[in-house]
């Protein structure tokens, strides 16, 4: 968009309505519509000055007031990246991902990336309670909220206990009820891991963000209400759009 195509777009300039104000709310609904997630990030002065065809100054007061609105971040020397709204994401020892969502106004929808029957890792086998190479079911989901991926979860159940659960989770059953058909009513997180990574390039392009930019990653055991290891997952969530909540008193 050129200096007059602005100016053309908004009749008599939008009651004079300057252009680096006018710059700023192209640039606000860009960020909203998402034209961003990508990258995660504006392009450069050079580019924008010149698709707007206003000097750098007049770019930096619009860029200032999206900052000023908590829209971007300016790291000098690295850019200018896109603040997306923080979403909530509680840890307890209820951990829900529906609920979590729900609670805030949010559509919570899972992708089925991955089903699978492998040997446990060394890792979830001890964390699940099994022996070594122990058979496990490995299933990997993309979490939306409004459509929108914030997490790239793999879940391991033990194969033993939960036999067909991968038929029922490829034939849309929901997660709690399959675990209710194999008797498992209610369960309880007992361990809750956070640490900070970097993602690789395949994540950072299912999660829709730049691969420069760091996740989170929660590392959990849930057990059902005898205390028998049921799932053990790890969730990396986009360390842009979610940030974890840990209330005084929770037990993880």
């Amino acid at each position: 968009m050129t200096y007059s195509q602005l100016v053309s777009s908004s009749p008599g300039r939008r009651s004079g309505v300057t252009v680096w104000r006018q710059i700023a709310e192209t640039l606000t609904s860009e960020i909203k519509d998402r034209v961003y997630a990508e990258s995660g990030r504006l392009p450069g002065e050079v580019e924008l000055s010149a698709r707007f065809a206003v000097n750098r100054h007049t770019l930096r007061q619009a860029v200032a007031a999206l900052q000023n609105e908590g829209l971007v971040r300016i790291e000098p020397g690295k850019g200018t990246f896109v603040q997306h709204e923080l979403l909530d994401y509680a840890l307890s020892r209820r951990t829900r991902f529906s609920e979590n969502l729900l609670s805030q106004g949010l559509l919570p929808s899972k992708q089925l990336l991955t089903a699978r029957e492998l040997a446990a890792p060394e890792r979830v086998a001890r964390g699940l309670g099994l022996s070594p190479a122990e058979p496990v079911l490995m299933v990997q989901t993309l979490d939306e909220a409004n459509d929108k991926p914030v997490g790239l979860e793999t879940a391991y159940y033990p194969a033993a206990r939960f036999s067909g659960l991968l038929d029922m989770l490829k034939a849309g059953q929901r997660t709690t009820d399959i675990l209710k058909f194999f008797g498992v009513e209610d369960y309880v997180r007992v361990k809750s891991l956070v640490t900070t990574q970097m993602p690789n390039e395949e994540t950072a392009h299912l999660l829709k963000q730049a691969s420069s930019r760091p996740v989170m990653c929660v590392e959990c055991v849930d057990e059902d209400m005898d205390g028998v290891p049921i799932k053990y997952g790890e969730t990396i969530f986009c360390g842009d759009r979610v940030q974890l909540v840990i209330k005084p008193g929770s037990d993880l």
